[in-house]
């Protein structure tokens, strides 16, 4: 990619801007509240708790409490999240065992679609049916979701039909 900068009257001077490696995250702030809205979540730090569970497999309540002292305290949210079908029991606790959790079959689908989103192998859907933000009753922060959903459904549909540098 050239940059030109002018500096003078007839000469310009040519920048080269280095490509970057990694953008994935880009699109960071929208794949996050797609999820939110989409799979009904409380806030962004269920989110970045579930995200920190998808790695750990298996965990104790005590592993989740751990990882809940960096987000904003919520006394509910291990039990909520195990009510709202996130968590599920994977053992029940024995003689001088505890309870082993693991996240539901649904939520490790969320992550791993959020995933694909942000490596651009896999397009936001832009239907009602499919997409809460594109319903007719969206609200004004929905609404504006979604219309940054379908530029990045351009951006990845540009991105795809133009060669690759390598």
């Amino acid at each position: 990619m050239l940059v030109r900068k002018k500096i003078g009257k007839r000469k310009d001077k040519i920048l080269h801007a280095k490509e970057e490696k990694y953008d994935f995250l880009k699109h960071w702030a929208v794949v996050r509240r797609w999820a939110i809205y989409n799979y009904n979540l409380k806030s962004s730090a269920d989110l970045d708790m579930l995200l920190f569970l998808y790695s750990e497999k298996l965990f104790t309540r005590s592993k989740f409490a751990d990882y809940a002292c960096f987000m904003p305290w919520e006394k509910t949210r291990f039990d909520r999240l195990l009510r709202d079908g996130f968590v599920i029991i994977w053992r029940k606790k024995g003689i001088g065992e505890s309870n082993l959790y693991q996240l539901s079959f649904s939520a490790k689908k969320m992550i791993a679609s959020m995933y694909r989103k942000l490596l651009g192998l896999e397009p936001f859907p832009e239907t009602a049916r499919r997409n809460n933000v594109f319903k007719p009753n969206a609200s004004f922060s929905e609404k504006t979701l979604a219309q940054a959903i379908k530029r990045i459904n351009n951006d990845f549909r540009e991105r795809k039909q133009r060669p690759s540098p390598e």
